[in-house]
C-alpha cells in the first residue's frame, strides 16, 4: 500500500530528516529537484469536475483528484492517473478554451529504500512551496512537506507509527493536487456523509468487501475530523462522526478474522483500529449526549416555563459542560492517539486483496444477519414488560442488527430488504427516544448531584414523553416481527 502523511509546516523535521540519512536505507538516496505545474481553464472548468492537466519533468498527464460520482477510493489515495502524453495537446479534456498554470510547486524530492522486518518500504521526501500560477512576485505561497511510504501494509503501519513518534505527521485531509488548487480556485468540495450510499461490495471475496466498508467509513471519520474539532460547527458533525465510529466498529465484529494474534506479536492494524474506535467513541460520547440534551430535550421545557429561574441556571451550566466536552473532544481529534487509529483505518482499507478462506460474501452476511436477528427476538420477548435497562439492551441489538442489514443489503436485490430496515429503523428510532429518559437523568445527576425543581421538570418531560412512545414501540416490533428475514 502507498500511504502519504504531512509533516506540520514550521516544525523543523524536514530539515532534520534532509540532514541525516535513516539508519535502515539500503540502498543511496535519490533526490532531485521537482517543478508540477496545474493547469486549468481561467474559470476552473477542469477542477469543477475533479480534473487537472498536471505537467511535470516535460511529461503531461491528465489527472482525477477527487471520486467521480458513485465512485470509492480508499483513504489515502489523492488522485488518479487518467491519461499521459508527451505534449499538453495530445491529452485529451472536455475544456472549452486554452489552459493556463493555475497552480505551481517548486521543491525537492527524495528517495530512500528501507528494509523494516526483513520487508522492504520506498519512503518519499517531498518538500517544497505552492503557489497560484500568476507572477512570483504576487503569488499565495504555502510551505509543503510530506512522506509517502510504499509497502506491505503491516510494515507501512510500523514504520509510520515510528516516525509518528518523534515527527509532527498527521494524515493530509486531501492530496498535493487538492491542495495546489484549493490555494488558486478555492474549490470546496462537500464533506461525506454517514447516509451517503454505501460502496457496492457485490461479487467481492469477503475480505474485499470488509476493505472497502472500512475505506467508506474511514474516509467520512477523516473528512469530518477538522470539523470536529471547531467547537463552533454545532452538533451534527459530531453525530456523524459518532454514527461512523459505531459502523465501523459493527463491521469489525461482523467480518472475521483471517488470522489470530499469537502473545508477544505485534499488535495487527485491525486490532490497533478496534481499540482507537473504542476510545474515539468515547470521546464522542459526552459531546453527543450533551448536544442533544442542550438541542432537543432541555428546549421544549425551558419554552414551557420561562420565568423558571432554576431552569435557566441548570441550562446554563449544562452549556458549559457542553463546551467543556467539545474542547475535550478537539483535543482527542487533533492528538496523536486520533493520528494512530487514522494510521490502522488506513491500513484496513487498503489492505492486499487475497484469498479470506472463509465462506462467500452472502453466506457470511446471511450467518451474521441470522445470527442478530436472533439476539434481538431474544432480547425483545415480553417487549410490553421490559423496564429502562431491557429496553436499552434491544435498541443496541436493533442497532447492530441495522448496521449489519446497511452493508449487507445489496447482496439481497428486492423490495424485503428495504422494507425490513425502514421497520427496523423506526423501531430503533422510537426505542432512541424512550432511552432519552435515562440519559437525561445521568446527565441532570452530573450537572446537579443535588436534584431540584428545575431537574424534576426536565425528568418529568422526558418520562411523559418516554411513557407515550412505550406503544408506539410496541407497534414498530409487532410490524418487524411479521417481516420476512430477506437473507433466507
Amino acid at each position: 500500500m502507498e500511504l502519504t502523511l504531512r509533516i506540520r509546516a514550521g516544525s523543523g523535521a524536514w530539515a532534520a530528516l534532509n540532514d541525516s540519512r535513516p539508519e535502515q536505507c539500503t540502498e543511496p538516496c535519490d533526490a532531485q529537484a521537482v517543478q508540477i505545474v496545474w493547469h486549468d481553464t481561467p474559470e476552473g472548468f477542469l477542477a469543477s469536475r475533479g480534473l487537472t492537466v498536471t505537467e511535470e519533468s516535460g511529461k503531461w498527464r491528465l489527472e482525477r483528484f477527487r471520486p467521480a460520482k458513485h465512485e470509492t477510493w480508499p483513504p489515502g489515495t489523492h488522485h488518479r492517473i487518467m491519461e499521459e502524453a508527451d505534449a499538453q495537446d495530445a491529452i485529451g479534456h472536455e475544456a472549452d478554451g486554452p489552459l493556463i498554470g493555475r497552480a505551481v510547486f517548486a521543491g525537492q524530492r527524495m528517495r530512500f529504500v528501507l528494509t523494516m522486518d526483513d520487508k522492504p518500504v520506498k519512503l518519499t521526501l517531498l518538500h517544497g512551496v505552492l503557489r497560484n500560477g500568476g507572477p512570483e512576485e504576487h503569488s499565495e505561497t504555502q510551505p509543503v512537506a510530506r512522506i509517502t511510504l510504499d509497502g506491505p501494509p503491516a510494515t507501512v503501519l510500523t514504520l509510520a507509527s515510528a516516525l509518528a513518534e518523534t515527527l509532527p505527521l498527521s494524515l493530509p485531509p486531501h492530496g498535493l493536487t487538492e491542495e495546489a488548487l484549493r490555494l488558486t480556485i478555492g474549490i470546496n468540495p462537500a464533506l461525506p456523509h454517514v447516509t451517503d450510499k454505501l460502496p457496492s461490495i457485490e461479487g467481492l471475496p469477503v475480505n474485499v468487501a470488509f476493505a472497502r466498508i472500512m475505506g467508506h467509513l474511514t474516509n467520512i471519520i477523516l473528512a469530518l475530523a477538522p470539523v470536529v474539532a471547531d467547537p463552533a460547527s454545532g452538533p451534527e458533525p459530531v453525530h456523524q462522526m459518532r454514527v461512523a465510529v459505531r459502523r465501523a466498529r459493527s463491521a469489525l465484529s461482523l467480518f472475521p478474522r483471517e488470522t489470530k494474534e499469537q502473545p508477544g506479536e505485534q499488535a495487527t492494524p485491525r486490532t490497533l483500529a478496534a481499540a482507537g474506535l473504542k476510545k474515539l467513541g468515547r470521546a464522542l460520547g459526552p459531546a453527543r449526549d450533551l448536544d442533544v440534551f442542550m438541542t432537543e430535550t432541555a428546549p421544549p421545557v425551558a419554552a414551557a416555563f420561562p420565568g423558571e429561574l432554576g431552569l435557566t441556571a441548570l441550562l446554563l451550566t449544562g452549556e458549559a459542560r457542553r463546551q467543556d466536552a467539545r474542547t475535550a473532544l478537539a483535543a482527542w481529534v487533533l492528538g496523536p492517539e486520533f493520528q494512530r487509529l487514522g494510521l490502522a483505518l488506513t491500513c484496513l482499507a487498503n489492505a492486499e486483496p487475497g484469498d479470506s478462506g472463509f465462506l462467500s460474501l452472502t453466506e457470511t452476511a446471511a450467518a451474521q444477519l441470522r445470527s442478530r436477528w436472533k439476539k434481538l427476538r431474544r432480547s425483545a420477548k415480553s417487549l410490553a414488560k421490559l423496564d429502562s435497562p431491557g429496553l436499552h439492551k434491544v435498541r443496541l441489538r436493533a442497532k447492530r442488527l441495522r448496521y449489519a442489514a446497511e452493508f449487507f443489503a445489496p447482496l439481497f436485490p428486492g423490495k424485503p430488504a428495504s422494507r425490513f430496515i425502514r421497520r427496523l429503523s423506526v423501531l430503533q428510532a422510537r426505542l432512541g427516544v424512550f432511552n432519552d429518559t435515562a440519559v437525561a437523568d445521568g446527565l441532570l445527576r452530573d450537572l446537579d448531584p443535588r436534584p431540584n425543581h428545575a431537574a424534576g421538570l426536565i425528568l418529568g418531560f422526558t418520562a411523559a414523553r418516554g411513557q407515550d412512545i412505550r406503544p408506539k414501540i410496541a407497534t414498530a416490533w409487532a410490524r418487524l416481527r411479521g417481516q420476512p428475514a430477506f437473507w433466507m
